[in-house]
């Protein structure tokens, strides 16, 4: 199966695109389930649950007080404004998955070295590539990932449905959080649109 690890839909103050339609285009893409992770938010991923078009991974892009800090398969909210260390427990109290996203783009709210310190033995996997940050930031992220020797994940951070997909993970079919993580960790990732689907739906010609 295909993942995009990292979405905003118009639950995210930054972002304009409906959950149905960021669902239309992943579906376009071959890319099951949507993983949805608006800004401190989960009721986009809500939303496309309550429609039961689509699979859903309900996750969150959460403003903690020392950066942003993304949980995978939650069941609630986690507030903003928490320390790092205190975000992440509140993820996996709940069965959730701490996701350390774009760890060294400082164009991004990106977590401070102090607080990556502080959680790093409750980190559950860190994405390696994201499609926003420069190719610098996206090494040293690979870099912690290898420091961790935690599974390696990526994501395009679409914030409009024409950039989805532009980084993604190839893996094979899991069964909730653990299991996912088990597969992430033997997963490959890829980086550029999974053309040939677009190919199959009709919407390019070469």
């Amino acid at each position: 199966m295909r993942v995009d690890l990292h979405l905003h839909t118009s639950a995210s103050f930054d972002c304009t695109e409906p959950p149905a339609k960021v669902a239309r285009r992943c579906r376009s893409l071959g890319l099951d389930p949507v993983f949805v992770t608006d800004h401190d938010s989960i009721e986009g991923a809500l939303e496309l649950q309550r429609a039961g078009d689509v699979r859903v991974v309900v996750g969150e892009e959460i403003l903690t007080a020392d950066g942003e800090l993304i949980g995978l398969f939650l069941s609630a909210p986690v507030p903003a404004g928490l320390s790092a260390s205190e975000t992440a427990g509140r993820i996996h109290d709940q069965g959730g998955i701490v996701y350390l996203q774009h760890p060294f783009d400082t164009r991004r709210r990106a977590l401070t070295e102090d607080a990556m310190e502080a959680i790093a033995e409750a980190v559950d996997a860190v994405e390696v590539f994201n499609g926003r940050s420069p190719a610098e930031a996206n090494r040293r992220a690979q870099e912690l990932r290898d420091t961790l020797g935690v599974p390696a994940g990526a994501g395009s951070d679409a914030h409009q449905v024409g950039e989805i997909g532009r980084a993604f993970v190839e893996m094979s079919p899991f069964d909730g959080p653990q299991d996912f993580l088990a597969k992430l960790d033997e997963a490959r990732i890829v980086v550029g649109r999974p053309r040939w689907r677009l190919r199959l739906q009709g919407l390019v010609t070469r």
